[in-house]
């Protein structure tokens, strides 16, 4: 399952149905859709965490410039055609130099199974997220089969089945159901199941030594249940995750380890509307940790490459969230773990503005020897604006404040990370 195949599959099968029905008039412009989504923002970003160097001393005055545009090309009663573009362009003001990324976020046909009308069936390069993004949310690709029982036999039941390929040589296949018995409440039920042949565990350990002298190859299985539920006036959304596996971790100087896998990952919240413009949530986010990892049985939670929103700065939430995904944690994994207890309010002016703000303060699980137990305690803040229904003015800033934990890193001073953002977003759809 290469990229470039389905990427060729996906252009041959469009470029074929365009030749075959254009005198049927199949690929009219009522039959395609296009969007573009633009953020254009400005940062300010003032001693973060380097993880190259380990050290909290990155400054940086960024314009980035974010182009999402997309496709939706309806190419017959069963048959629809998906093709998306992502792309970044980042300018360092300070040094007058611009890097550029730009991807195939999704390029894939769906097709709905004649008769089935319930259930369809995705293949090509997919934009995806498993368990809420704890354990995945980006693009791979994928085959995709999802049917919706309730239309089939009038129960509320969700199926979906993914089968990927995230790395080379790394398949990774996802199921879950879900049961909706309202509107907002239901209970889903994950498995998982992936094939790590890239160095995934051995980056985790490589990240604490000078040079790369750790390779692994390891299995990984996720058995997890999400629960959404009023509790009177409150909704209560909670996530928990097994996880089990082994690795064999080689050193080129110590030879072969062999370890099991074993860990989890709670996360809750308590949503509550004060009023129908002002929200507030509470919420606990657990991830396991080893203290010695080297020792036994591996008991930190590993994710493939997750999207956690709990925060801006310390995890991978915020508008730049591309851009500060690893400055401080390790992109799927915490080797100490984390808990993370904290706050989020939300509070709408108008019709017009919002206004978030989320605390939370962040421990270890389980802290490794020479280290402190507490990360520290970050606090952000995000505004919008909406000129238009589709232009929007925004602000952010973002303060972590490192602790014990981090120590070392800071030489012991008094540290403060901080990033600001300032920008607009605008969207076009025909």
């Amino acid at each position: 399952m290469k990229y470039a195949v389905y990427l060729f599959i996906c252009l041959l099968a469009f470029t074929g149905t365009v030749q075959s029905a254009g005198a049927q008039g199949l690929l009219s412009r009522e039959n395609i859709s296009f969007e573009l989504f633009v953020n254009d923002r400005f940062h300010v970003i003032n001693e973060f965490f380097d993880s190259g160097r380990r050290k909290f001393n990155q400054d940086y005055n960024l314009h980035v410039l974010y182009l999402n545009p997309s496709m939706t090309a309806q190419l017959g009663s069963h048959l629809v055609g998906v093709f998306e573009l992502e792309s970044e362009f980042l300018f360092d003001i300070d040094d007058d130099h611009l890097d550029d990324d730009i991807n195939v976020r999704n390029a894939y046909l769906q097709a709905m199974v004649p008769g089935l009308d319930w259930t369809n069936v995705t293949a090509g390069r997919l934009a995806f997220r498993t368990v809420d993004g704890l354990i995945y949310d980006d693009e791979a690709p994928a085959i995709r089969l999802q049917a919706d029982l309730e239309r089939a036999i009038s129960w509320p039941l969700k199926f979906r089945v993914i089968a990927a390929e995230v790395d080379n040589d790394s398949p990774y296949i996802h199921a879950e159901l879900t049961y909706a018995f309202s509107f907002l409440e239901s209970i889903t039920l994950y498995y998982g199941w992936f094939r790590d042949t890239n160095d995934g565990i051995a980056r985790i350990f490589n990240f604490f030594e000078d040079e790369r002298v750790y390779e692994s190859r390891g299995k990984i299985q996720w058995f997890g249940l999400s629960l959404r539920t009023f509790i009177g006036s409150v909704l209560m959304r909670t996530t928990c995750v097994y996880e089990r596996g082994s690795v064999r971790l080689r050193h080129e100087e110590n030879g072969r380890t062999s370890m099991e896998m074993r860990g989890y990952l709670i996360d809750v919240n308590f949503d509550y509307n004060f009023t129908k413009d002002f929200s507030g949530s509470l919420f606990m986010f657990v991830a396991s940790g080893d203290k010695k990892p080297l020792k036994g049985t591996f008991r930190s939670f590993v994710s493939i490459d997750p999207f956690i929103d709990k925060t801006n700065i310390f995890f991978n939430g915020g508008i730049d969230s591309q851009f500060s995904s690893d400055n401080v944690g390790l992109n799927g994994v915490q080797l100490p773990g984390v808990m993370a207890p904290g706050l989020s309010l939300t509070y709408r002016i108008g019709s017009k503005a919002l206004l978030k703000c989320v605390y939370a303060y962040l421990l270890t699980h389980n802290g490794t020897d020479g280290q402190g137990h507490t990360y520290g305690w970050e606090f952000d803040i995000t505004g919008y604006y909406n000129l238009r229904s589709n232009l929007q003015l925004f602000a952010e800033f973002n303060l972590f404040d490192p602790a014990d934990y981090f120590k070392r890193l800071t030489n012991h001073r008094d540290h403060v990370s901080t990033e600001f953002i300032v920008g607009i977003s605008y969207f076009f759809s025909n």
